[in-house]
């Protein structure tokens, strides 16, 4: 019986991507062409990221040395021209050169929101946001802009919401908006009431109502605070709130009456003696008798 004649299978190549033919796979050395190619692509990957690790480094290297626009120019290309993670980890720390040593606040925010764009998985992506708002607020002065940027900070990272929403209610309360503020704390409350710093939003429901000049609702929230945590560093503050809502309403005996009982307790004892002063000096000068001069004065 004559032989079969076996199928010839031609290899063409485009570029450096090799290309198989033919009507079926053969096996070359008992592997299949199928797996070959698997190897040269993790191969090829393997390398890129090799040529990408040590760019990196050597950017991080002229960072350290000082030479700031250097080491943005060689993450510029690795975020332009990389893969990865390498890519969202080079905007971060285009961004944190420009924000912490060039201190160009506007492309600094540039970089960061690119990275928040591109890649908000990666584990920079939640700081580089709060960056962002915080430049807006502590290095603009733009309050509005601010809330803004940490209501988009909620919407992407909602896992970490309720860190933005406090710092959207401190925005509020800088803008001396406090019903706005309180309804972020609220919010936080009823959101994420695990949150291991319940206490303070507590504390800053009621110094709002202070803030406001509603002392009333001042005094009830302080108690409601020392009530429900004894035990926070924040409670010689609260009690310190009381007091000086007491001074506001004008019953100058029971706000020193508290503040003397902070001797010894709150943090700024310079400020607390200041404090106790002005209103002993307060009530000596309303037991001060006055003077007939002073009386015609006053009729006139």
């Amino acid at each position: 019986m004559p032989r079969r004649k076996r199928r010839r299978v031609s290899r063409k190549t485009s570029g450096q991507w090799p290309v198989v033919s033919g009507r079926c796979f053969v096996r070359a050395n008992g592997r299949s062409p199928l797996l070959f190619f698997i190897l040269v692509i993790i191969l090829l990957f393997s390398a890129c990221d090799k040529s990408g690790e040590d760019a990196y480094k050597k950017a991080d290297e002229l960072w350290s040395a000082g030479k700031y626009n250097e080491a943005v120019a060689q993450y510029e290309v690795i975020s332009k021209k990389g893969t990865g993670r390498l890519v969202a980890d080079s905007l971060y720390q285009i961004g944190n050169i420009y924000y912490l040593n060039l201190r160009d606040y506007q492309k600094a925010i540039e970089a960061y929101r690119r990275l928040v764009e591109i890649s908000p998985g990666s584990p920079f992506s939640p700081d580089a946001q709060r960056k962002i708002a915080d430049i807006y607020k502590d290095k603009f002065g733009d309050l509005r802009g601010a809330i803004a940027e940490y209501q988009h900070f909620a919407k992407v990272f909602p896992k970490e919401a309720d860190k933005a929403m406090y710092q959207t209610a401190q925005c509020y309360a800088l803008l001396k908006e406090f019903a706005k503020a309180r309804e972020q704390y609220e919010a936080i409350l009823k959101d994420a009431p695990d949150i291991d710093y319940k206490d303070e939003v507590y504390y800053q429901i009621a110094n709002s109502y202070y803030l406001e000049g509603k002392t009333g609702e001042a005094k009830k929230g302080f108690e409601e605070f020392l009530g429900k945590f004894p035990e926070s560093k924040l409670v010689p503050d609260a009690r310190l709130g009381i007091a000086l809502a007491y001074e506001e309403e004008g019953n100058l005996a029971e706000a020193l009456s508290r503040l003397t009982q902070l001797k010894g307790v709150y943090h700024n004892q310079r400020a607390l003696e200041l404090r106790i002063t002005g209103i002993r000096e307060r009530i000596a000068a309303k037991k001060r008798p006055v003077s007939v001069r002073a009386l015609k004065r006053k009729r006139k």
